[in-house]
């Protein structure tokens, strides 16, 4: 039971730290600082997790999975990294590493959720424009 919550913990952890990161891009981008703001995200995950996020982002989805079992992400978590991905948008890579891990997501989910799908079909119009 203590190993359960240690993890829970750590998992906890990582939905905190995801969203304090959204917050900071969605702060920063506002401001009209995107490439610092960028940057600051991007040095946060690999200072605070070992996360590279460019290399991330170039994955096959197959090597995503993979590389995603090394951290402790659940589906809220996935949801988080996506919703900060399909923010920072710095490219369509970006929005379409967002739109696979909503549907990772979705995999790892036993329900429905109206509100990944909305998110998914956004993703998908700002990709086919």
């Amino acid at each position: 039971m203590e190993k359960r919550d240690l993890i829970q913990a750590e998992i906890e952890k990582l939905g905190f730290f995801l969203q304090r990161l959204l917050a900071i891009f969605l702060k920063g981008n506002s401001a009209g600082n995107s490439v610092e703001t960028y940057d600051l995200v991007t040095n946060e995950f690999k200072n605070e997790l070992d996360f590279d996020l460019p290399l991330f982002v170039s994955l096959s989805n197959v090597e995503m999975k993979k590389y995603l079992s090394n951290f402790k992400f659940n589906e809220q978590n996935l949801e988080k990294l996506a919703d900060l991905l399909a923010e920072m948008n710095s490219s369509k890579a970006y929005l379409i590493r967002s739109f696979e891990l909503l549907n990772l997501a979705d995999e790892l989910s036993n329900s429905f959720s109206f509100e990944r799908n909305s998110k998914k079909i956004k993703i998908q119009q700002l990709l086919n424009q």
